[in-house]
Order: structure tokens, then sequence, then C-alpha cells
């Protein structure tokens, strides 16, 4: 029996989390035989629930237990080696971000001999001055657990050069997945001890802190097996490009992540030519060398890089079996990368395009030819970050040989014209949108809402999209809603067409929703923005919701947050937060939450609504918890 810890709710007083604790104590007893695997997380906030395994006088034993994640918890080291110390064999120990230090966390693995997963991960800032013991410590592990399969290891306490690599590559002939964080200092006698004919490696991981010459090249021939590779670094070389084409052939995912800020990176023609800071992204000749001979590829991640269309469009059309693309910030890319993904990768699955100054018109044609995507995200850049920045259709972004890339005979679908399809009419006829008489007044609210139709046709089965800062029209969004009726969560903030038109259409298409973000951005003014008659749709449609979001929106009235506050009870039993903006300038009075909505709160919530309140702010935007978490075992 596996067990996960991590879903239970915080308690309101320390009375309430020791009993708790001594409740899950008792139970985990109960199925001590049956015990596998444990899982604490973040909200075993109190240490008495990490002696679980006892003391030297009182020592628990669970015989099945092989797995150990203290993730994101409080665990001492003194819990952690009772543990081990009564159950050495233990096969899995996983520490990410724990007051456990990497020295700790290293002598206690030690002493587990059958152990095949070991990950280690912190976020400490401070250098130790003992470095050189911490290195000796690892170096020991692999010595004492041969057995290792998976080792992932990423901290900045260590040095992990040379003389690390060598040992587990020396004494773990089972490894299939190596992840560190690397030394700047890296040499070909790293991986001196690897075998390439018996190697098991398939995935590897090297994050660099401050390398900025070519290492890949005499990396990767190691490893002819590796159908997973994830480089960090300052840096991305031809050379080390050339190395994954030639040497990884069954290549299967391909993640290159800058460890350097985005401001910091070269910006357009020019500031590649002069760059003078030493920071080289991924290009498009490298990535076309790399995707001509890995034509097995189906996960490609290379955000903010310097790719082009072309490069792109060679991807999709050497690798059909594409599933996973992340090429969020890169400038150069346009609607033509769009229309290859639309032709070429029938088979994806996740596209993330952040950042992005490409229109969101052009995305029609990959919803409606890539029939297996779940997840598109496709923010645009903020209109800040756009200001001064050209449109990514001119003419100079474009690559001069586009026409050789068979995509000059593919056009855009146009978004259809709504008001014309019997669908919205239809829409119209049950909302009563046309009422122009309608107002923001309390007195005009009600739940006098149909529920949704089954949809019929045959739709796209994306569950997570996200358009924020979205340009486009009102009727091109209500299309790809319709859509998209399987959506689970779906982020419209800063929208310019967030109007009770498009809201309406939202709730009567998606009744999936569980999450919902509407947001108004500061710059936006809420004068043609939905308002109640949109809320209430919601509230009436989307019984699912457990997260929404209407920041910065001067329409919604209080009327209409008192039903939604009713509406908890009934219609909106699985809401858990809320986000609004209240008080002077916003048609919503902070009185409706403390009237209304007060007995639905967390402890947490009420304080923040009573610091809000007595600091006498004019108005402020607020954060609302329910007390809807429930005890998952």
């Amino acid at each position: 029996m596996d067990v996960d810890l991590s879903e239970i709710p915080l308690a309101k007083n320390g009375q309430d989390l020791s009993n708790i604790h001594q409740g899950l104590q008792n139970f985990l007893h109960s199925i001590k035989n049956s015990l596998k695997s444990i899982t604490f997380g973040s909200v075993c906030h109190d240490g008495s629930i990490y002696q679980l395994f006892g003391s030297s006088f009182n020592s628990a034993i669970f015989p099945a237990l092989r797995s150990l994640d203290y993730s994101y918890s409080y665990v001492s080291p003194r819990d952690l080696r009772l543990a081990i110390t009564t159950h050495p064999d233990i096969e899995t120990l996983i520490l990410c971000h724990t007051p456990i230090s990497f020295h700790e966390a290293m002598t206690e693995a030690l002493h587990l001999p059958n152990l095949k997963v070991l990950i280690f991960q912190d976020s400490s800032c401070f250098f130790h001055r003992h470095i050189n013991v911490i290195k000796f410590h690892v170096m020991k592990v692999p010595k004492m657990c041969t057995k290792l399969e998976i080792v992932k290891l990423h901290t900045i306490l260590a040095d992990l050069d040379d003389q690390v690599i060598q040992q587990f590559t020396k004494h773990c002939p089972n490894l299939k997945s190596l992840s560190l964080t690397c030394s700047s200092n890296l040499s070909p006698d790293a991986f001196i001890f690897s075998k390439t004919s018996t190697t098991s490696l398939t995935s590897l991981e090297l994050k660099d802190r401050q390398r900025t010459e070519p290492y890949l090249c005499f990396v990767v021939p190691w490893f002819p097996h590796l159908t997973h590779l994830a480089v960090s670094g300052h840096c991305v070389h031809l050379e080390d490009c050339c190395a994954i084409a030639t040497y990884c052939p069954n290549l299967e995912e391909l993640i290159f992540q800058a460890n350097s800020s985005k401001n910091d990176r070269p910006q357009g023609i020019f500031g590649h030519i002069l760059n003078t800071n030493g920071l080289y992204t991924l290009c498009g000749t490298e990535l076309i060398a790399i995707v001509e001979k890995c034509k097995k590829l189906k996960k490609v991640h290379a955000p903010y890089s310097d790719i082009d269309d072309k490069s792109v469009v060679c991807l999709t059309e050497q690798c059909p079996h594409l599933e996973d693309v992340n090429f969020s910030g890169c400038h150069r890319l346009t609607k033509v990368s769009l229309l290859a993904f639309s032709k070429n990768s029938l088979q994806l699955k996740k596209l993330h395009f952040q950042e992005s100054s490409i229109s969101h018109e052009h995305l029609m044609n990959v919803l409606l030819k890539c029939r297996k995507l779940r997840e598109v995200f496709f923010d645009r850049k903020s209109r800040v970050e756009m200001v001064n920045v050209p449109s990514q259709d001119t003419q100079f972004n474009l690559p001069r040989d586009i026409s050789n890339v068979s995509l000059s005979n593919l056009d855009d679908i146009p978004y259809i014209d709504m008001s014309t399809s019997a669908e919205d009419e239809l829409l119209f006829d049950k909302c009563d949108i046309e009422n122009s008489s309608f107002t923001n007044s309390c007195s005009d609210l009600s739940f006098e809402f149909d529920l949704p139709e089954k949809v019929l046709h045959n739709y796209s089965p994306v569950k997570r999209l996200s358009l924020r800062q979205s340009s486009a029209e009102e009727k091109f969004l209500q299309a790809m809603v319709m859509e998209c009726p399987s959506l689970t969560l779906l982020s419209l903030d800063g929208a310019d067409a967030l109007t009770d038109d498009l809201v309406i259409t939202i709730a009567k298409n998606c009744s999936n929703l569980e999450t919902l973000g509407l947001s108004l951005s500061v710059h936006q003014d809420s004068e043609l923005k939905f308002g109640d008659r949109g809320l209430l749709s919601l509230v009436n449609c989307c019984r699912k919701l457990e997260c929404l979001s209407f920041l910065n929106n001067r329409n919604i009235t209080s009327g209409a947050v008192q039903l939604l506050f009713q509406a908890l009870e009934t219609n909106l039993s699985s809401l858990r937060t809320v986000s609004l903006c209240v008080g002077d300038g916003y048609a919503c009075s902070p009185s409706v939450i403390s009237l209304y909505g007060l007995k639905y709160l967390t402890e947490d919530s009420k304080k923040q609504l009573k610091s809000s309140t007595t600091e006498r702010n004019t108005s402020f935007f607020i954060h609302l918890d329910f007390k809807r978490m429930k005890l998952c075992l």
C-alpha cells in the first residue's frame, strides 16, 4: 500500500494538529504490514509525525516499506536517521527542499545497501566551507549503494566534478538515469569508466553553472542508448548539437534550458552579432543539425532560444511523432511555425508558446488538425513588453526561403463568424443576451439559466488552455471555446474581449471547468467587460469550479458576489478559491464578504480580510480560500 500525506489539510490550532497526527500514526500502524511507500509533504509541519518510526527505545517496524519521500517537509536529520536505521531495506529515498543538508543526506544514504533511487535537491544559497568533506561523502555513496539505478543530485554545496561522476559510473553498473548539477571543470575523464557496449543509461541531465565551452561532444559518445537528454546552462554550441545528432539516434526527449535571465540574452540580429556577454542559445542551424538525425523525438523544449521558422518546419517534417513542444519566448517564430505543427505534428499533445507575439487567431489551425492536443499555453507578451516590438508577421522576421518548406499552399483557417451560426443563435435565445435593459443592480440578479446541452460534434479534446493577454476578437474566442468543451483549465487573464457574451459562452460550453482566470489587467478599462450576468452564468453552469479569479473588474456588484457565496452550498460545492477586488472604485463592497462569506472562509483568509479592512484601505484585492479541503489517504 502506498500512502500520500501531502493532501492533508493544515490544522486550525495545535490541538487539532496533535489529533490529526495521532490519528495518522494509529492508521499507519494498523497497516504496517502492507505499507510499501510513504510521502510526507509540507502539510506535516509538526515534528511528532516524523517520529512515526519511534525512538531508540521504542522503534516501529514496517517490514514491507521500500520508499521514503520527505520532499518539502520539515523532517529533522535525527528522524531521518531513525527511519533508515529501522528500515535498512529502503530502495527509494527522496529529499527535495528539506532542512536536511546535502552532507547529512549523503551520510545517511551510505547505510542503505539496497538503494535504487536517490534524489536530493536543495535551494540553499550558502556556500559551505567544508566542500571537500562533502565531496568525500558523495564519492562513498556509489561504493556502498551499488544497486543504484536512478540518481538525481542538485546542489551548490558540493562540486560534483570528474572524480564524483567516475565513482557512479564505475560502481553502479545498473545506472539508468543520472541527473547532476555538475562542475564547471567537467573534462573528458569524467566518464572514463563508462562502457558504451554495456551501459544501460538512457536518461542524462546535466546542469552546469558557469561553463561556456562545449562539453557534450565528449559526454554523449559514452551513452549511445540515450532516450532523454536535458541540458541546462549558459551556452549551446554547434559542436554539442552535432555530437547529439551523431551519437544519440534514439533520442526521444530533448530539453535545452538556459540558466541566465532572458534580459541577459542577446535579442535580435544585431544582439547576436554584437554579443558581449558570451551567452549563446540554441539557434535554427543547431536544431536542424539535431532533427535531421534524431527522427524519434517526441518531446522538444527550447524556451527563449533563437530558433526560427525554418528550423521548426524541419523539426515537424523530420519528427512526425512529436507530442510535447515548448518554444516559449522564442521571438523569431511566426504563424508559419503554427502552420507546420497543424500540418505535420498530428500526434501533438502539449504545446507551449508563451510570451509570444503571434496573434491567437492563427491557433485555430492547430486545434482543428491536432486532435490529440490536451494542453495549450499560448500567453501573449504583456502590453508593456510589446511596446516598440515589431510584429512577428513583418517581412524581416520571415525566412527568405520559406516558400521551400512545403507550407506555401497551406492557408490559415479563418475564424468562424459566430453571429450567423445556429449554435450562437440558440445560445443567445437561451441566455436572453439581446435584453439590453439588463443592469448590474442586485434586483436583476437570478439563477434563471438553462444547463448546457451535450456537445455532439467532433470537438477538440484540449483540457488546459491559456490565452492570457489575448487581443483576439470576441467571436474568435467564442469559436475557440465552443471547439474545446472538455476544458478543465482556462485562463483569459488580460484578454481584450472579456465580455458578458464570451463568459456566458464559456459557461454554456465548458461545464467541466475547474480553474478559470478572467482577471483584467491594471491597464484595462472595465467599462465594456463582463459583469454580473457573466458571473452568474458561471455560478449556474460550471458546477465543478475549484479556482475562480476576476481581479480588477469594476462591474461585479455586491449582489452577484452574495449569490456566489450562497451557491457554495449548492452549485459551487467544489469551489475552493476566489480572487476579486472590492472597495472604492469597485461595485462590490467589502461588507458583503463579512456578511455572507465569512462562515465559509479559512482562518488565513479571515485574517487577511481583517488586516485589509482595519488598515482603512479604500480598495484592495483579496484571495478567499474556502473550507473545502478533504482528508485523503
